[in-house]
């Protein structure tokens, strides 16, 4: 372990399984207490992953975790999650709005409940906790707060359409429009709090991949051709580091991609236990 996060505290979400695990394990390898959330507590069947292993492997490396099983789909039950984070641990530095929803489906196709569920997950609840979570970070002299978001927020081009055209396609056969539209409204939404939090030390990023990750639920989807740019969890943890540690004054509101962002900075991707550079990947 390192101590590039000594004594900060951490709130991860969606850390059961995939970008947000990678996430929680690389803060914890740093000395952050991490919090963990997600529905899924114990091992479920459906998918690899939950919130007691992420929580095993921390704790095995000598890190400290606290697991908060909550449904961001619900208000009431996403309150709990900074209250508790703050009983725990006696205050929060960080807070990483990892978790989203995906549906992936032309628009006209999409129902109402599905719209509201992607609202709900991927904006509403970032506002909520990132609201929740100020006040302590104001009072410990300031914090980061840092929201995944996606390439799917980039407009298509504009007509004349080329149909061989990859994004047309994609907008065609399944389309991230619901997706993209709460990711661009998120983007928009950090930008803002970004401006607002400089004169109270706290940082606002957003943070995606290239174009995707070889994460469990992102290969599931369906939503990956055979010629995307996949990028290694360990990537995004390692940009998600340099996001929540570095100088609030000099890298906020950044809508930041993560392997441009590290060859910005000179940083090579290390694996999630900080020991070493991750073998065999160039970027």
């Amino acid at each position: 372990m390192t101590d590039t996060l000594k004594n900060k505290v951490a709130i991860i979400t969606g850390a059961s399984r995939g970008i947000g695990a990678a996430i929680a394990e690389r803060f914890a390898a740093e000395g952050a207490k991490v919090v963990i959330t997600a529905r899924t507590l114990d091992a479920d069947g459906k998918l690899p992953g939950s919130l007691r292993e992420t929580a095993g492997r921390i704790r095995a490396r000598g890190g400290e975790c606290h697991c908060v099983q909550a449904d961001l789909s619900d208000p009431v039950d996403r309150a709990r999650i900074v209250p508790e984070a703050l009983a725990h641990f006696g205050g929060l530095d960080i807070l990483v709005n990892n978790a989203a929803w995906a549906r992936f489906k032309p628009t006209r196709e999409q129902l109402p409940r599905y719209t509201h569920l992607a609202f709900e997950i991927n904006y509403f609840a970032p506002l909520e906790l990132a609201q929740q979570a100020i006040e302590s970070m104001v009072a410990r002299g300031g914090g980061w707060i840092l929201n995944l978001s996606s390439t799917t927020s980039q407009h298509p081009d504009a007509a004349p359409y080329d149909p061989k055209n990859r994004s047309f396609q994609f907008h065609q056969h399944m389309s991230p429009t619901l997706y993209g539209s709460t990711k661009a409204a998120l983007e928009r939404l950090s930008a803002g709090l970004a401006a607002e939090l400089a004169p109270v030390n706290i940082a606002v990023n957003t943070l995606a991949p290239v174009e995707a990750v070889a994460s469990v639920g992102a290969l599931k989807s369906g939503a990956i051709d055979a010629v995307a740019h996949l990028e290694p969890e360990e990537a995004m943890a390692e940009a998600a580091l340099q996001l929540c540690s570095r100088p609030q004054a000099q890298f906020s509101g950044r809508c930041a991609l993560s392997l441009p962002l590290l060859r910005e900075l000179g940083v090579a991707v290390r694996m999630l236990d900080a020991s070493a550079p991750l073998p065999d990947y160039a970027f």
